[in-house]
């Protein structure tokens, strides 16, 4: 069993320098961990997010080109998203609030019935 351990705590400590010295494929900035189906910085995890639950859709004033950098990235949403989507990030990844209220009601009544179910024994 010690064996085993060790071996996982070598691994993530190989792991962690690795992800830490990554740069978000979309702005260029340090990533923070896998979102949505990329290795992203939270900059980006949290516009992505964003764009997807609130259903924005953006328009770019230039040629649908900018640049798109860790000093740049508010400039142009529709050209972030875009790098967000061609980069690999998943729309379906995103839960809608719908989603997230339906998931914590079915928590709340599986806790219900198991509160309910441990008074009866």
């Amino acid at each position: 069993m010690v064996g085993i351990e060790t071996a996982l705590k070598l691994d993530e400590l190989s792991c962690k320098p690795q992800i830490e010295f990554e740069n978000c494929p979309v702005c260029g900035d340090r990533v923070s961990g896998y979102h949505y189906g990329l290795l992203t910085c939270e900059s980006c995890k949290g516009f992505f997010k964003r764009t997807v639950q609130n259903k924005k859709s953006y328009q770019c004033s230039a040629d649908q080109n900018c640049a798109v950098d860790k000093s740049c990235r508010k400039r142009c949403p529709h050209c972030r998203f875009q790098k967000c989507i061609q980069r690999g990030m998943k729309v379906e990844g995103c839960r809608t609030e719908r989603t997230i209220r339906l998931i914590c009601t079915h928590i709340a009544f599986a806790i219900c019935i198991a509160i309910r179910m441990s008074s009866v024994l």
